[in-house]
């Protein structure tokens, strides 16, 4: 133990500071600047604790939950600094797994057959293939100026065009096909319904189809000569509106 030079109270060994006044305890104060003993106020001894030694024991126990304070202090700030990165990198990791977990969803869903359109219009030309809900159709040959049937008269400036198409069956229910469902439409918006031709080759009749059943057969129309805008016109299902359109024929 040894006495501040500035105020004379007793210091514990090792402390750099005074617990009374703050001296530094390594600068040595001049006589004229230290404060008389009797002068410094000392706190009153806690209650049923002795007189003199157990004034400085307070103080010394108080200085020793300071610093028990301190290191407390210390202590959480070094654990904040070192679970926050952690807490934010698993973060990450989490929302890494989330993205994984979308691109996955999302090669699913390009893995998956698509599929056929609903009740709605649908558009292709000769050739092309017009896939329904429950139906394929495809326009496979188109002819300009077929001769018309023996007796059969046609409108001046019209002639027959001949169409010749496939339709299949690719739902799990049974289907009615019938010539009345194609009509040709013109350049100016103008439908017409097929011509009865009886000698026409492999005319398409009236029917059903069972499924992954498939027909194909001729149709004629009579239609404006020289018109390059003309467009097959094929109504699948009547209740549920699908239409198709093939063209320019």
């Amino acid at each position: 133990m040894s006495n501040c030079p500035k105020c004379g109270r007793e210091i514990q060994g090792g402390m750099r500071f005074c617990p009374n006044c703050g001296q530094d305890q390594s600068v040595v104060v001049p006589q004229d600047r230290r404060i008389p003993t009797e002068d410094v106020p000392v706190p009153p001894p806690p209650s049923g604790s002795p007189r003199g030694g157990g004034r400085r024991k307070w103080v010394i126990g108080l200085l020793g939950c300071g610093g028990l304070v301190a290191l407390l202090l210390v202590a959480l700030l070094v654990v904040a600094v070192v679970s926050g990165p952690t807490k934010q990198t698993a973060q990450s990791g989490g929302g890494g797994q989330e993205s994984s977990g979308e691109e996955e969803k999302e090669e699913k869903k390009k893995s998956e057959p698509k599929k056929k359109s609903g009740p709605e219009n649908v558009a292709v030309a000769v050739g092309e293939t017009a896939e329904l809900q429950d139906r394929d159709l495809v326009v496979n040959e188109v002819q300009h100026g077929y001769p018309p049937r023996r007796g059969q008269r046609l409108e001046p400036g019209n002639e027959l065009l001949r169409v010749y198409i496939t339709l299949k069956n690719t739902g799990n229910q049974p289907i009615n096909y019938n010539p009345l469902d194609f009509k040709v439409q013109d350049s100016n918006g103008v439908q017409k319904n097929y011509e009865g031709i009886s000698d026409l080759p492999y005319r398409l009749e009236y029917g059903s189809l069972a499924p992954d059943g498939t027909v194909e057969g001729n149709l004629a129309f009579e239609v404006p000569q020289g018109d390059n805008n003309l467009q097959l016109v094929y109504q699948a299902n009547q209740f549920q509106r699908q239409t198709v359109t093939v063209g320019p024929l």
